[in-house]
């Protein structure tokens, strides 16, 4: 059984307003009525990077983050939100009373994303029912060269598929590696970068497959040994984790 996670965590003067998120997520919480696909809210106080680094780098924390081209999307707020998936998945593999066995991460705002509709998503589920690997879309081959002063396109972000057995290893080994980082650089930096970091300490079996910031961060993912998807039936009635999603 597979099960699809999103979430949203509310960013003050972020780029993309909450009235835009919330209509880029309307598809979302529409498939949730024929799939198994949950979404809950939470506050960025309740992200773990923002009680790490207030905790251990002052308040304000002082720490740089990356920003790119675009300081005005990429703020620390933003990074400590993007830092917060794998918690997320943690919480939600907790708090599943049917216990699926596979984990997909999906952005809140995945619908911005060219090409992205509900029919493609509903076709990716089901061949992703029965992954046994983390399987990550990505746009650079493994010859790859970084810095953090830009995102490492290694991996898209935006979707992961984790199988039930490697959720709790996933959110350590992510957050073990940006804790890692902002003690040797003292900078927040994407969290694609960071899990391009994690891919090559080589300590969990994440599949890259090839992909780019369109709908093949979905049809890119093919394995049709696993094309009989059994979605549960009210799905949603045995999550109150997720109770109070919109």
């Amino acid at each position: 059984m597979i099960v699809a996670i999103t979430a949203y965590v509310p960013i003050p003067g972020h780029t993309r307003t909450d009235a835009e998120y919330q209509r880029l997520a309307a598809p979302l919480h529409m498939m949730a009525l024929e799939v198994p696909l949950l979404s809950r809210t939470d506050r960025l106080e309740n992200c773990w990077l923002h009680e790490y680094l207030h905790e251990t780098h002052g308040d304000p924390p002082d720490v740089t983050h990356s920003v790119s081209d675009n300081p005005r999307k990429n703020t620390l707020n933003y990074h400590i939100v993007q830092a917060q998936k794998s918690e997320f998945l943690v919480d939600a593999a907790e708090a599943c009373g049917m216990r699926p066995d596979v984990y997909v991460w999906i952005d809140y705002g995945i619908f911005h994303v060219p090409g992205v509709t509900p029919d493609v998503i509903r076709e990716f589920l089901i061949r992703a029912d029965g992954e046994q690997t983390i399987a990550i879309p990505g746009c650079w081959g493994g010859d790859y060269t970084y810095d953090d002063d830009h995102p490492c396109w290694r991996f898209c972000g935006g979707v992961m598929i984790i199988p039930r057995n490697y959720i709790h290893e996933f959110d350590r080994a992510m957050k073990q590696e940006y804790v890692r980082w902002i003690e040797r650089t003292n900078n927040v930096s994407w969290e694609v970068n960071t899990l391009a970091r994690v891919e090559k300490r080589k300590e969990l079996p994440i599949w890259w497959y090839q992909a780019d910031h369109d709908a093949s961060i979905f049809t890119g993912y093919k394995t049709p040994e696993y094309a009989d998807s059994r979605f549960m039936k009210n799905f949603r009635a045995h999550n109150s984790f997720f109770s109070g999603a919109n």
